[in-house]
């Protein structure tokens, strides 16, 4: 970047496209690189072995999206921004989040199985067998109470002043920030996307509404927190940006914000689909009944 940008200050749009200012960093490169490439190869044998294989196509755009934007997300100024201003940072981890949705709409299991050799393959897949201790693990990480706390883990954890600060001074933990948190992102969405190979599953569509609107809940307080939170929570913008403080406490609330105010809403529009669709249901069963 050619100059210190102002918080709360959205870049032009030329700045964004030009990729001078995007980060190249090669483990980041190489894994979205190996994401892609991976899932068009095993795309394309899952496809030619299945008569309506065209069917998978809104699948793999999905996947092209969710990956685009975990690009945006790690290589794009917003990386850098994130660095400089807290508001920035918090934009970068609702990218995060909601990519994990997009990416489960692939899916990327049986996708990624494919591109292994035959023997290799043979072997992931006996460890996702019903009753395999693969399967297993995976049905109890993806229990809703499992996802859902490892959802709340990964974005209270990396929020903690003392935390967040040192992953402003260490570039190999703010990676693992980010492979944490979209971990535990995945983890939240999985029993509401009803990902392969194994689930857990919700009994209703009110558990699933509840599900997503406690989430909301926790972000919106942990937001809160951090918006009327009286002093700088986070040092490390104090000597890294050169930006006044008192400039430094807008960003802050403005990032605060960002996750009170996002996340709650799009969740609970979320559920309120949920529940819509279920009496829905409930009101064409009727009418079908037999009187």
């Amino acid at each position: 970047m050619s100059s210190v940008p102002e918080p709360l200050v959205w870049l032009p749009l030329s700045a964004w496209l030009d990729p001078r200012n995007w980060t190249w960093r090669v483990p980041v490169v190489v894994v979205l690189s190996w994401l892609l490439a991976g899932y068009a190869v095993g795309m394309m044998r899952l496809a030619a072995r299945w008569p309506q294989g065209w069917r998978l196509a809104s699948r793999a755009f999905a996947w092209g999206i969710g990956a685009a934007m975990l690009a945006l997300a790690l290589l794009s100024p917003l990386d850098d921004l994130g660095g400089l201003f807290f508001s920035w940072h918090m934009v970068q981890h609702l990218v995060l989040l909601y990519a994990a949705p997009v990416l489960l709409r692939g899916p990327p299991y049986p996708v990624f199985l494919w591109p292994l050799p035959a023997y290799l393959r043979v072997r992931v897949a006996a460890l996702q067998r019903h009753g395999a201790l693969g399967n297993r693990l995976l049905r109890w990480a993806t229990r809703p109470v499992m996802a859902f706390a490892t959802g709340i883990l990964s974005l209270w954890l990396w929020h903690y002043p003392p935390l967040y600060d040192a992953v402003l001074a260490r570039r190999w933990l703010h990676d693992l920030e980010h492979l944490t948190f979209s971990l535990g992102a995945l983890l939240y969405w999985w029993p509401l996307i009803g990902a392969t190979p194994a689930t857990g599953r919700f009994r209703t569509d009110g558990g699933r509404a509840l599900y997503l609107i406690l989430y909301g809940v926790q972000a919106g307080v942990l937001g809160a927190l951090v918006t009327f939170w009286p002093s700088v929570l986070y040092h490390r913008y104090l000597a890294a940006s050169g930006v006044p403080v008192e400039r430094l406490l807008a960003d802050q609330a403005c990032g605060g914000l960002v996750m009170w105010l996002s996340v709650p809403i799009v969740v609970t529009l979320l559920a309120l689909a949920t529940l819509g669709r279920a009496s829905r249901e409930v009101a064409e069963s009727e009418v079908l009944a037999p009187h």
